[in-house]
């Protein structure tokens, strides 16, 4: 039973959100790691590319993220990501993809420009062996997003993201490291 897993992910998540600081909207270069002035609050839109795989998969991780920043600094997304399996990196033996559309909730912990973020929605893998055929199920997401601010409301992003799909009776996992663009 992978339960005791499931506890530790659960455990980490919480710990992450109750260090959440409590003047994560807006913070001054002062306040930052990077001594840069950083404004989560508004629109929020980021997207990313980088490397995943797992125990049966190994490809290109592609995440997407679109909705809104609380003056608290709480991010509420809608997530698109995946890892594409298609031979890119190693040998091609699990699904061609496995990701899903979910829902995000990302919280500033820590330091203003660390972001812990937990995710769940539908999910599932694809067959793409002529076309693309959808196996649906269920997906999650965990991780920390890290902030370099260029601007006081975006920048680059690094990412590193567990993410977990269970479709027809099986369960993928791959770990994620991406970079991307950020509007906070």
């Amino acid at each position: 039973s992978d339960h005791p897993d499931r506890c530790r992910h659960v455990n980490a998540v919480a710990i992450a959100l109750a260090a959440a600081p409590a003047t994560a909207g807006a913070a001054t270069p002062d306040e930052t790691l990077l001594g840069r002035p950083l404004i989560r609050d508004g629109f929020h839109f980021q997207v990313a590319f980088g490397v995943g795989g797992g125990p049966d998969s190994a490809g290109l991780f592609h995440a997407m993220e679109i909705g809104g920043t609380f003056r608290n600094g709480w991010t509420l997304a809608l997530l698109h990501t995946f890892i594409q399996n298609k031979g890119i990196i190693g040998e091609d033996s699990g699904p061609d993809l496995f990701g899903g559309w979910l829902l995000v909730l990302k919280v500033p912990v820590l330091v203003p420009e660390l972001v812990a973020k937990v995710a769940a929605g539908p999910g599932g893998t694809h067959d793409q062996t002529d076309g693309i055929e959808a196996n649906w199920g269920f997906a999650w997401a965990y991780g920390l997003d890290f902030d370099i601010p260029l601007f006081a409301r975006s920048g680059i992003t690094l990412s590193a993201t567990g993410l977990h799909a269970v479709a027809h009776g099986a369960h993928h996992f791959g770990a994620a490291f991406g970079v991307g663009y950020t509007f906070f």
